[in-house]
C-alpha cells in the first residue's frame, strides 16, 4: 500500500502560546482488518481480532516501515489495533505504549450492526465534538513528547477527526493498515503563526 504524504495546519493543535519549538513526523496507521470490518459492520467499542487478512496487512505495514526512523509506537488499547501494533513492534523492535484517548468512536446501539444503519448525532453515540476534542488532546500528548518519529496505530473514525482539524485536504476512504505520513513543525512564534511543512 502507498504512503499518503499529509500536510496540515498545526495551528489548529497548538497555539503560539504553547511555546513549544519541535519538528515532528506522525505516522497515522488505521488497524488490520477483522472479520466486521471485512462484513461491512460497526465495531466502535467492540473488541475484535484481527483475521489472517488483518494479520498480513499489518506483516506488509511493517516491512513498509523498516527504514522510517521510527522511534515510538503508540496505540489505542482496542485488540484490533494493539493487535496490529504488536507486530509492528516486533519487526521494529520497539515497545508498544497504549493511549485510551486513540480508541474509537463509540456508536452505542449501533455497533455490530451494518455501517449503512448508523446516525451519527443519536442518543448512545459519541458526538463527533467529543472525538475530535480526545483526537486533539491525544496528538498534542504525542508530538509534546521527545520522540521526532511516532507511530499512532488508531481506528478510521479517529484518523478522520485529526485530518479534518488538521485540515489536511484528504477525505479519501481510510483503509486498514494504510500509512498516513504527518510531517509537523511547531514554530515558536510572537506573531501568531504555527505551521506544518
Amino acid at each position: 500500500m502507498t504512503m499518503i504524504q499529509l500536510h496540515g495546519d498545526i495551528g489548529a493543535v497548538f497555539s503560539p502560546d504553547d511555546a513549544l519549538t519541535a519538528n515532528r513526523h506522525v505516522y497515522l496507521l488505521r488497524h488490520g482488518e477483522t472479520d466486521l470490518n471485512a462484513q461491512g459492520v460497526l465495531q466502535g467499542s467492540i473488541e475484535a481480532d484481527l483475521n489472517a487478512r488483518g494479520r498480513a496487512q499489518a506483516e506488509a505495514a511493517a516491512k513498509q516501515m523498516r527504514n522510517l526512523g521510527l522511534q515510538r509506537i503508540i496505540s489505542s488499547p482496542q485488540r484490533r489495533a494493539v493487535q496490529t501494533a504488536e507486530i509492528i513492534a516486533d519487526h521494529l523492535q520497539l515497545p508498544v505504549e497504549t493511549q485510551a484517548s486513540l480508541r474509537e468512536r463509540s456508536w452505542g446501539p449501533y455497533e455490530g450492526r451494518p455501517r449503512e444503519e448508523a446516525v451519527a448525532d443519536a442518543e448512545g453515540v459519541e458526538p463527533l465534538s467529543a472525538l475530535r476534542e480526545r483526537a486533539v488532546t491525544a496528538l498534542r500528548d504525542i508530538v509534546s513528547g521527545s520522540a521526532s518519529k511516532t507511530l499512532i496505530i488508531t481506528h478510521s473514525g479517529l484518523v478522520r477527526e485529526l485530518i479534518s482539524v488538521l485540515d489536511c485536504g484528504y477525505s479519501e476512504r481510510i483503509e486498514n493498515c494504510q500509512l498516513l505520513s504527518l510531517s509537523l513543525t511547531i514554530a515558536e512564534s510572537t506573531g501568531g503563526d504555527s505551521d506544518a511543512v
